[in-house]
């Protein structure tokens, strides 16, 4: 009866692993490896040209780091975001009945909902842990992906959107990683950064040494001396985990003891807090997500990223040793909260405050509540038919094979902490710093087909928009999960081209291409509407964070994190008495009368009788709103002549005894 029982299991567990090895090995289409949110929309806008589509998973989630933790997603000027990506955001407006862009992300566990209810949808077959292993080549073209356990998936045309560009790598494509210096694209801002004092500095000073004596570093520090400044290294951004927390009680876990605990490992952070007593949390809670909940991320010297030379060795790194990479962030991660929440070395302001903060029942509820995703912020980059760099982000923005735009900052997080030699006089002082952080402002850039594409020769079957072509400096912009959601529907879009015509992937009719991708609403070029698909000649709306028709002078800084009665995901504010302007400068269609409208958040903390001045063909208008009252709405401002083209049109007075919210101006044409 036993050996019955056992032979009955034994055949349905043979049927059931014959049915999946089955399902794999059928020819499809198009095959993405990663479950990204790039590989999310490059697999839907495969399918719905017609595809039969496999998206493979080496992990069990889908979303990447849009549902694995960075729900409060970066996306610069929200003007080049267009096709899938937007579609993505009104599904996520929808679920909580609001404007979209009102959150920059939704819950995780909502935010994978709506992608795998996408994902079916669109009839894309999904399954997942599953890494490769090997790719098999044949005339330049990729014939099947071997994975670890011996299944295979086989296609016609291949799509990398994981974040380290495995299967790129294993089929033979030229790749790179790590800085290059100065010399070699001629960039500004590349190698080895000097120290400088950001908000992302240690704004104390601190002994690297646990030994003075023998020179034994603490932990959390790189051991790697430091290249001259401008140098090429092997310097990778930190990575993290970033974190979902809630203070709301009845969904709140307390910061867990990780099992590899030891608070020796914050030896750094006790000399810290010895050095500043003062100081709050090295982890900031901010209410960004619905329901109470806030995105964690690194804004101090000493925080949730990991500058100890762990994320360098990642890219080339096995499976086995990525594992004890992803192992030691997560312990590092939980170990570091625990610290602050628990250890008498910690003043108890903080550990208070970190006690009113916790992990969320509600999430991540198959992996202890903890995010799914590490944070791996650059890995491999291709070395493909073009390689984009900071001049094509600054200067060389126009792409005449352009399939998406984008706009984010070169945006580089500390690359190491190491330390320096500081003359304190009368003595040389080692001291603790962080390497390697940038944040320079760009244009509004057009991203070119070349550039997620292998050379010819080496690969002609395969697109990679996520590990794109280009140098360190400009993925550091191009790496915004909105961008990797672009570039992905763009991937997905020229592989079922491809297919169709039995072309080789470079050989894809760009000129198509782009009629496609601006048929489905993708913003390719800002050179026939300058707010891409936003605006119209009826009714145009600024907001504070379009770069492109906002400006200022004086200190206006940003908010994102009171949610209640702004316009999209932030404001601006001018400080108490600080001197500013913030100016709003639409692209008018035509010429006519339009009635103006500004929104603002409102708050006692505001000001009463903010001066604005309207500048239209007739002339100034000075004028006040009361920034106290009505906010979270549309509050007309009168209705005003304006010629066509671009125009300074209205300018928002700072230097007063409250704060002055600069956030959103709505001109709405009523006639010629």
């Amino acid at each position: 009866m036993k050996m019955r029982i056992l032979f009955l299991l034994f055949s349905y567990l043979l049927t059931i692993i014959t049915s999946i090895a089955q399902e794999i090995h059928q020819p499809y289409d198009v095959v993405v490896y990663g479950a990204t949110a790039s590989g999310v929309t490059a697999s839907v806008a495969a399918a719905n040209e017609g595809m039969k589509v496999l998206l493979v998973e080496p992990r069990k989630h889908v979303g990447g780091m849009v549902t694995g933790g960075l729900s409060h997603t970066d996306y610069g000027d929200r003007t080049v975001i267009g096709g899938l990506a937007v579609d993505l955001y009104k599904k996520v407006a929808d679920h909580y009945n609001t404007h979209i862009f009102f959150w920059r992300g939704p819950e995780p566990h909502i935010g994978e909902k709506i992608m795998k209810d996408w994902l079916e949808e669109s009839n894309v077959d999904v399954i997942y842990n599953r890494r490769i292993e090997q790719v098999i080549n044949e005339d330049g073209r990729i014939k099947s992906l071997v994975f670890t356990d011996g299944t295979r998936a086989e296609g016609e045309i291949f799509i990398d959107a994981g974040y380290e560009g495995d299967l790129m790598a294993r089929a033979g494509v030229s790749y790179t990683y790590g800085r290059e210096g100065k010399s070699e694209y001629n960039e500004n801002w590349a190698g080895r950064q000097p120290i400088t004092f950001t908000s992302h500095q240690i704004d104390a000073r601190l002994n690297p040494f646990l030994d003075e004596k023998k020179k034994t570093l603490l932990p959390l520090i790189h051991p790697k001396p430091m290249v001259e400044i401008g140098e090429a290294d092997k310097g990778i951004q930190s990575y993290c985990f970033r974190l979902i927390a809630t203070n709301e009680p009845e969904n709140m876990i307390e910061w867990p003891k990780p099992e590899n605990y030891s608070p020796d490992q914050f030896e750094l952070v006790k000399r810290y807090y010895h050095a500043k007593p003062e100081a709050g949390p090295l982890i900031t809670f901010w209410p960004t997500l619905p329901n109470g909940k806030s995105d964690i991320n690194s804004s101090v010297g000493i925080s949730t990223n990991l500058l100890d030379g762990s994320s360098w060795e990642y890219p080339e790194a096995d499976y086995e040793k990525r594992d004890s990479i992803w192992q030691w962030h997560e312990d590092y991660t939980l170990g570091l909260a625990y610290f602050l929440a628990n250890d008498q070395s910690v003043p108890l302001h903080v550990r208070n405050e970190m006690k009113n903060f916790g992990l969320c029942k509600d999430e991540y509820v198959d992996n202890g509540h903890f995010p799914h995703q590490l944070y791996v912020r650059v890995a491999r980059r291709m070395k493909g038919e073009y390689i984009m760099t900071e001049h094509d982000l600054l200067t060389d923005t126009v792409k005449y094979d352009a399939i998406g735009m984008g706009s984010y900052n070169i945006d580089v997080r500390e690359m190491q902490r190491n330390y320096i030699e500081i003359s304190r006089f009368p003595d040389m002082k080692p001291e603790v710093y962080n390497e390697g952080y940038l944040s320079i402002p760009v244009a509004q850039y057009e991203i070119p087909f070349r550039s997620i594409v292998p050379k010819f020769e080496e690969c002609t079957n395969l697109l990679v928009p996520v590990c794109i072509s280009g140098s360190h400096l400009a993925i550091s912009s191009i790496r915004m999960e909105p961008q990797y959601m672009i570039l992905g529907q763009s991937a997905g879009l020229a592989a079922a081209m491809a297919v169709k015509s039995e072309r080789a992937i470079q050989k894809v009719d760009i000129h198509e291409l782009q009629k496609k991708l601006v048929s489905q609403n993708q913003v390719i070029s800002l050179k026939n509407n300058p707010y891409g698909i936003w605006n119209d000649e009826h009714t145009i709306i600024i907001d504070n964070n379009m770069k492109g028709f906002t400006s200022f002078i004086g200190d206006w800084y940003e908010n994102e994190t009171l949610s209640m009665g702004r316009f999209e995901m932030n404001f601006r504010y001018n400080p108490k008495g600080k001197d500013g302007e913030f100016y709003f400068q639409p692209y008018f269609f035509k010429p006519g009368t339009y009635k103006v409208s500004i929104w603002f958040p409102s708050s006692r903390e505001f000001a009463s009788e903010v001066p604005i001045t309207i500048h239209h063909a007739n002339g100034n208008l000075n004028t006040y709103v009361n920034q106290q009252i009505n906010g979270g709405d549309w509050v007309e401002i009168g209705e005003h002549p304006f010629e066509s083209g671009f125009q300074h049109a209205l300018t928002i007075h700072g230097e007063l005894d409250k704060y002055v919210i600069a956030d959103a101006v709505k001109f709405e044409f009523v006639n010629p």
